[in-house]
């Protein structure tokens, strides 16, 4: 049995590291395309009820209420809400941000679609994640969809294979770097990762875990979350293959 459990240190790794290294990355232009792949990918109704969630900084939900969507945005981290609120002020637009924690999710049949982008599941253990997607599956509509949009369990597997089973990230602003390395645990199916930021001198570190999912195994458990239908696809709505950098699945309640 496997000794390490999953642990995310949230506030050293979504703090000020993460703006100064990953923010001037998340462009307004690359929101704007990534919230056109969520309308495409999908199939949501102009004028939908949507929930983004989490939604980190508003960076999907304001576009999506600026194109006529009805937008609930939660998420755990106030710093962030903050942002998103202070963002939509200026886009003038309405985005109804909520405090609230993917574990404390208690919407009852209200969206008629809800998204899940880039990799913001699967960072608990099994039972706390099943229990956050039967969450999602509780807060839609009959008929609703779930758009949830992952890592492919594919993507370093040359690079793990050539570094003893361990993958690392390195991204420089100026001087300052920022080190992510991921050791994958096969027999859990999931990476343990620690980033360790150096900016200005000073070292900081920051523990996370994320679980990797087959299609099989993502599927079943769209399943069992009481999804009546569920199907994987690839980051352009394509076949899911091994060449695939991101696994997308779609449920439908």
């Amino acid at each position: 049995m496997n000794p390490r459990k999953p642990h995310v240190d949230w506030d050293s790794l979504f703090g000020d590291d993460y703006d100064y290294f990953d923010l001037p990355d998340l462009t307004p232009e690359l929101s704007g395309i990534e919230a056109s792949s969520m309308v495409e990918l999908g199939g949501f109704q102009p004028g939908s009820r949507l929930l983004d969630a989490p939604c980190g900084h508003g960076r999907h939900a304001n576009v999506l209420a600026s194109r006529g969507y009805r937008v609930v945005g939660i998420d755990r981290d106030e710093r962030f809400l903050e942002m998103a609120r202070d963002e939509s002020e200026k886009m003038g637009v309405e985005v109804d941000y909520r405090h609230v924690d993917l574990r404390e999710m208690s919407f009852e049949e209200e969206f008629d679609a809800a998204v899940s982008w880039y990799s913001s599941f699967g960072y608990f253990d099994d039972e706390t994640d099943r229990d956050i997607l039967r969450r999602y599956r509780r807060a839609l509509r009959p008929g609703g969809r779930f758009l949830l949009d992952m890592h492919s369990p594919y993507r370093h597997i040359p690079s793990v294979l050539a570094n003893h089973d361990m993958h690392v990230d390195v991204l420089r602003r100026g001087q300052d770097l920022a080190v992510d390395i991921q050791e994958l645990d096969a027999e859990a199916s999931r990476y343990y990762a620690e980033k360790i930021t150096i900016r200005d001198g000073k070292v900081e570190r920051a523990r996370y875990s994320v679980r990797m999912f087959t299609a099989p195994e993502i599927l079943e458990w769209f399943r069992t979350a009481g999804f009546s239908h569920a199907r994987v696809m690839n980051e352009t709505g394509g076949p899911f293959t091994v060449s695939s950098r991101r696994l997308v699945v779609l449920g439908t309640a």
